[in-house]
């Protein structure tokens, strides 16, 4: 197995070990694994590029990993009433238009990459950096102060590349 598919690997295995870390209480841990996760995702791609060692196998499961991730990260801050619970509507309703997209096209195209936008890969980033402020946010004074509206831009930059998924879709699709 190549390095960047085992960083993927490694990513979707630390979800669950994050949220139970975060649900009882293991801030620091959480914290840490989150932001190693969010480390990996820049270094796997980055590794498979280098070393030309992207794979069918690594292209599949990188976006999963992302989504499990922060799907999971948003989904437990607003149980805990970190982030308004509209933020996870943004967040899980960009996801079903691009899952849902992605398979519709593929059943009808037989084309199943799908390469992702600018703004998509801003969404991302956004909320890797949202999650981020809010899992630190009380220990960083500056940050704290920050995160409404670091959460408002990634919100609007999700809601944004859901919106352009769809219409590349649909103008793919004809």
């Amino acid at each position: 197995m190549s390095l960047p598919n085992l960083l993927t690997f490694l990513r979707i295995l630390v979800v669950p070990v994050f949220a139970t870390a975060y649900l009882y209480g293991e801030r620091y841990l959480a914290i840490g694994l989150f932001l190693a996760a969010a480390i990996t995702d820049v270094l796997d791609g980055f590794i498979a590029r280098l070393s030309k060692k992207e794979t069918k196998l690594g292209i599949l499961l990188d976006p999963l990993a992302d989504k499990l991730l922060l799907l999971s990260a948003f989904g437990l801050l607003a149980y805990r009433g970190m982030v308004p619970f509209w933020a996870l509507v943004i967040v899980l309703s960009k996801e079903v238009v691009v899952i849902g997209g992605w398979l519709l096209r593929n059943i009808i195209t037989h084309r199943s990459t799908a390469i992702p936008s600018f703004l998509g890969k801003a969404a991302t980033a956004g909320q890797v950096a949202a999650v981020a402020a809010f899992l630190t946010g009380d220990l960083i004074a500056p940050v704290g102060a920050a995160s409404f509206w670091i959460l408002v831009v990634t919100m609007a930059l999700t809601a944004l590349a859901g919106v352009s998924y769809l219409y590349r879709g649909f103008r793919e699709l004809g």
